[in-house]
């Protein structure tokens, strides 16, 4: 894809309410940038990736190599946290424990060869960009044609507490 089409932009300006896309591929290219939103007839602003909160769908296949390019069209740093994903070090998202964060105008590239397979999320991790709507799913399928863990869910009540307890079994 290309243009607006690529980066999930959409009519009426809007960031929220908007479905996000759904970015597969061996370049992932993610914008973070602010847009003006409407919660409960109330401007104001928020932290997109592509132009919506949340931010698209990353798909991936476990055993692929991918390059993930964040470019930070903010006027502060910027930072994204793989949460759960196993990638080297300086790719965690961590501004000053792994890596210096990403500069207003800069860009700056994730590569790393995915190394399972499940569902994860992306969020940002400077100046409470999470909270103002920098988050996004990723799930990635197993290799080699397998069939992801079926999971299910039974309730039961908690001896000790009486609340409701869930287990999850496969």
């Amino acid at each position: 894809m290309t243009g607006d089409a690529a980066h999930g932009a959409h009519a009426g300006g809007n960031a929220m309410g908007t479905p996000a896309a759904t970015l597969s591929g061996e370049l992932i290219e993610l914008t973070v940038d602010s847009a003006p939103v409407m919660v409960g007839g109330r401007r104001g602003h928020a932290i997109t990736v592509n132009g919506t909160t949340p931010g698209p769908l990353i798909r991936l296949r476990e055993g692929q190599q991918v390059c993930l390019r964040v470019h930070n069209r903010l006027d502060e740093d910027t930072s994204i946290h793989w949460h759960g994903l196993l990638v080297p070090f300086q790719f965690d998202g961590v501004p000053g424990i792994s890596y210096p964060g990403i500069a207003p105008g800069q860009t700056f590239d994730h590569v790393f060869t995915v190394r399972q397979a499940g569902t994860y999320w992306y969020h940002g991790h400077s100046n409470m960009q999470e909270a103002m709507g920098l988050f996004g799913p990723i799930v990635i399928d197993p290799a080699g044609g397998r069939k992801p863990s079926r999971m299910t869910a039974s309730t039961r009540s908690c001896c000790t507490t009486g609340a409701t307890c869930i287990r999850m079994s496969c």
